[in-house]
């Protein structure tokens, strides 16, 4: 169960990710080309896209929060599980 639950979490976020990064990519490119004038800017719009893929999944899977389910709070606790 805590795979299954990691693992839509995951890719929920990636999903949410990618919708922003497509979003965001047009207006995104424009800025960049107004900005830097060279070729140059296309690698920095990909590098950007990168940038929000890495940011919004890292920020999507809070594995903080699943930790709990996995790690007692003190030595000899019960800890808290799934439902199957």
């Amino acid at each position: 169960m805590f795979i299954a639950l990691l693992s839509v979490t995951f890719l929920l976020a990636l999903l949410v990710s990618w919708l922003v990064a497509r979003l965001f990519q047009s207006r995104l490119q424009a800025i960049l080309d107004r900005i830097i004038d060279d070729g140059i800017s296309a690698a920095w719009t990909r590098y950007l896209t990168f940038a929000i893929y890495v940011v919004g999944v890292s920020s999507g899977v809070r594995v903080w929060e699943f930790e709990k389910y996995i790690t007692p709070a003190e030595p000899g606790a019960f800890v808290a599980q799934l439902a199957p």
